[in-house]
Parts: structure tokens; sequence; C-alpha cells
């Protein structure tokens, strides 16, 4: 079943990080709340029509450059897990999420290509030369990102990167996500639409990986609402949010629109609205309509 609700701008997650200091996460009885996308305004920092309160000293992980919460900007993609605050949402971690870190490999009428993948831009730079190294924030759409934000990468932070969804091999039986070829370490333990993280070297047309990770969040990730464009189903009717690492599956390949942006929830790697066992269920079902994650 396709579920499809579109948005102008992101992303959001509910989160359920296991640690010792659940009960200081706990809020309405939903542990870990987190709101996924990217900076619309500032003042504080909007995600979505999300007004999240930020401690500007706040350490913001996987930034590049590393930067504190603020130092964030409009249009870069971040993973904040959040308390309530008021109407309002307060965060506790905030992860900066970039599809792509490596060097300009060609300049097109409106795109770049970093690492054999190609990136959409809505305002070109024309101070940007080939050879340049970028920080790409932005959406994967179909083999491509659209980029929302893209910035020059100090020297001392020349590590690759490159974050979205894994499909399998390619005709040749090399390892890709988007355009980008995956070579130094072998996806193993990966299964079609799984989220990775590579980290390593570029190459031309590719990342020389020294290490993967497979997970989007450092913690366990519960309830999840989540924005940006569906992959085309495989032959098996696999589909997925493009970057997120969930999925699902249809007998109607035709309704699942690649096209538009969308936002819908999912729990446990599953594309669907998700349910939750609270004591508090009037709580609970405020939180959830307040962040669109209702039935």
């Amino acid at each position: 079943m396709v579920l499809r609700l579109v948005i102008l701008q992101l992303v959001f997650l509910l989160l359920a990080p296991l640690s010792t200091a659940q009960e200081d996460e706990r809020e309405g009885g939903i542990i870990g709340t987190g709101i996924v996308g990217t900076i619309t305004h500032l003042g504080s920092i909007f995600v979505n029509r999300q007004h999240i309160f930020i401690d500007d000293a706040l350490p913001v992980t996987g930034a590049v450059p590393p930067r504190s919460a603020g130092a964030l900007r409009v249009g870069h993609v971040v993973s904040v897990v959040v308390r309530p605050d008021g109407d309002k949402w307060r965060a506790r971690h905030i992860r900066q999420i970039l599809p792509l870190v490596g060097p300009v490999e060609a300049i097109g009428q409106g795109t770049l290509t970093v690492m054999g993948t190609s990136v959409k831009l809505d305002e070109p730079d024309p101070r940007l030369q080939i050879g340049d190294w970028v920080a790409v924030s932005g959406l994967w759409q179909g083999q491509a990102v659209r980029a929302s934000r893209v910035e020059p990468v100090p020297d001392a932070d020349r590590t690759a990167r490159l974050s979205g969804t894994y499909f399998g091999t390619d005709k040749d039986v090399r390892d890709v996500v988007g355009g980008t070829v995956i070579t130094g370490i072998k996806t193993q333990h990966l299964k079609s639409g799984d989220l990775i993280r590579v980290f390593g070297q570029p190459v031309p047309g590719g990342i020389n990986a020294t290490r993967l990770e497979s997970n989007l969040f450092d913690t366990t990730v519960g309830i999840i609402q989540a924005e940006g464009y569906f992959s085309a189903p495989r032959p098996d009717g696999l589909y997925t949010i493009l970057g997120t690492g969930l999925v699902a599956y249809t007998d109607q390949p035709n309704m699942v629109d690649a096209v538009k942006r969308t936002v819908l929830c999912g729990r446990d790697g599953d594309l669907g609205n998700p349910t939750i066992a609270l004591d508090d269920m009037e709580n609970a079902n405020a939180l959830l309509g307040r962040l669109g994650c209702t039935p």
C-alpha cells in the first residue's frame, strides 16, 4: 500500500533510543522523539514548520566542517532528537546529514558531479571549479541528489563520505549508491533498501571505503516519520523513501510516485502508519498528531 503526503520541506522521525537514561528521555510516554529534515528558518531552527529551541553550543555530530548548533544554516539537513517544550520542541542531540562529501568531477548546466553522482542545483555557484571539495546537503531523487545547500570543505576535513540507499550491485557486479561506485570494503551484510554511510577516499566515479555504517542514527530507531522521494519499485515490488532505510512492497508499481516529495510514517524498517501502546493515550495521540504521524 502506498502512503503519500506531499509537504513543502522536510522530515520528521520518532526515535526510541535504548539507554540507561531512558527516564530522562521519556516525555509523555514516548522515548526519544526526533525530527529529521531541512532547516527552513532560523531563530532557533525550524524544520518542516516545527520550531526547535537549540543550545547554540550543542555539538552537531557528523558536521563538515565541525560546528555547533549555533552555526547551522538554512538548507542544512539535520536529524534532531527532541523533547516537547510547551507547544514547541527542545533539541537534545543534532546530527548533520550529508549525502555526499567529496571533489567535484564535472560541472554542467545546473548540475555537479561528485564521485560519480549527479547533484541537482537550484542556484548554481559560478565560483565552483572542478576539483573543489564540497559538502552536499539535500535529498536523494532517483540516482541523483537534489541539493539544498553546497559548501566548501576545508583541507583538514577532506574525508570522502556517501550516505544513501543500497540496492545491491550494478550490471558490472559493483556495489553502488546513486552513481557512486563503492570499492575497498565488501557490503556483505547489507540487503536491498538498507541505508548505508560510507567513509573513505575519493576515486574517479566513486569512493574507496575504509568504513561502512548501516544506520542513519547512533541510537535505536522507534517510530519514524520520514520525508523524501520514493525509489522506483524493484522487480520484487520493494520500494523505499530514499536515504531512510524504510521499505515497503507493492503489487501496483505505477502507484508509487517517485517525482513528488513525500512524507510518511514507519517503524522497525517498514513503511506504514505505526501505532504505540502508552498509558496516556490522549497525550500519545496528541504528540503523534502534532507530527502528522497518525493512522
